[in-house]
């Protein structure tokens, strides 16, 4: 099977526009694929394979902040400084990619509801690492 197909074959088209990595996804949120004998970050290899080569040093963005999206519509290429400042203009993040305070608050909410930390990390699409620091208040908040 050739990779474009095999690719496909894993993706899935949602409401949003978005289509959805439905494999593996590694702990940082983003889908991960066997490509040319390693695995690579999933939206990378869907901008390599539908759209072309990506630049040395180049990093490829979200238009939409789902880190599962794998839509070529939906993605760009940006140097590693771009990458920051639109993770801050998007998200509200500072220095060491610390969360805004509703995405904390959010976590701390779903938590108190019962809902397992990993539950909590797959839903906001960070870490269950980082889920526990803020619900138990080991890191700085960003109002």
């Amino acid at each position: 099977m050739k990779d474009l197909e095999r690719f496909l074959a894993k993706v899935e088209r949602v409401e949003s526009g978005c289509h959805e990595w439905q494999s593996t996804i590694h702990r940082d949120g983003y889908g991960k694929f066997w490509f040319n004998g390693k695995q690579v970050q999933a939206h990378r290899v869907s901008y390599i394979l539908q759209v072309g080569e990506i630049g040395e040093r180049l990093h490829v963005l979200h238009r939409c902040d789902n880190r599962k999206c794998v839509n070529p519509a939906h993605l760009y290429l940006g140097t590693p400084k771009q990458n920051t400042q639109d993770k801050i203009d998007r998200c509200g993040w500072h220095g060491n990619m610390r969360f805004p305070f509703d995405v904390v608050e959010r976590a701390r909410e779903l938590y108190k509801t019962g809902m397992t930390q990993q539950k909590i990390a797959d839903e906001l699409g960070i870490h269950q690492t980082q889920v526990s620091r803020y619900i138990n208040g080991k890191q700085r908040l960003h109002k």
